[in-house]
């Protein structure tokens, strides 16, 4: 099967965490959307009021 970049929202938490381990598991590549200005190479800034995604 191909492997895909995905983005995922919510990565911090239980589920989220879950989900990104099983994405690269299966060997896809994961963006982690963060509301803060990121803070390592599989983060990406996203800001969900203004409509802005730092890709």
């Amino acid at each position: 099967m191909p492997t895909s970049r995905i983005a995922v929202t919510g990565s911090s938490g239980l589920i989220g965490a879950a989900l990104v381990r099983s994405l690269r598991a299966d060997g896809h590549e994961v963006a982690r959307l963060v509301r803060r200005p990121a803070r390592s190479g599989d983060e990406v800034e996203w800001d969900p009021k203004r409509g802005y995604v730092d890709v």
